[in-house]
C-alpha cells in the first residue's frame, strides 16, 4: 500500500509525465466546477502549463483493498506558491494491470 500512497503523492506534486505513467487509459476524474468530469487523455492534456502543487499533506487516510483493486481515501491539504491552501476530501481507485497498478478513478470534494 505504501507504493500506492507514494504514487498518489506523485500525482499531486510531479508533472504531466507521471500521469502518463500511472493513469489507466479509461481513467475518470471528477472535480468541482468549472473543471467537472474528465476522462482518458484529456486529464494529462488539461495539466499542460498548470502550476503543480509544491506540497500536499494527506491525513485521515483510509484504504480498502480487493484482489486487483485498491481504494485510497484521504483529506488533502495542497499548497501552491502565492495561493491559499486547498483542502479537499479525495478518493482514488487503482486497478492491477500487467504493467503494475494504474489509477482508474479519482474524485475531489473541496472543503470550504
Amino acid at each position: 500500500m505504501e507504493k500506492l500512497w507514494n504514487n498518489e503523492r506523485r500525482l499531486w506534486l510531479e508533472g504531466v509525465s507521471v500521469y502518463h505513467e500511472l493513469l489507466h487509459p479509461q481513467c475518470i476524474m471528477t472535480f468541482s466546477a468549472p473543471v467537472g468530469i474528465m476522462q482518458g487523455d484529456t486529464i494529462a492534456e488539461s495539466l499542460q502549463g498548470v502550476p503543480r502543487w509544491t506540497d500536499v499533506q494527506m491525513t485521515e487516510q483510509s484504504t480498502s483493498a480487493g484482489d486487483d483493486t485498491v481504494v485510497l481515501a484521504y483529506r488533502a491539504e495542497g499548497h501552491r506558491e502565492n495561493s491559499d491552501p486547498y483542502f479537499a476530501y479525495c478518493s482514488s481507485t487503482y486497478v492491477r494491470q500487467e504493467n503494475g497498478w494504474r489509477i482508474i478513478q479519482h474524485q475531489q470534494t473541496p472543503i470550504d
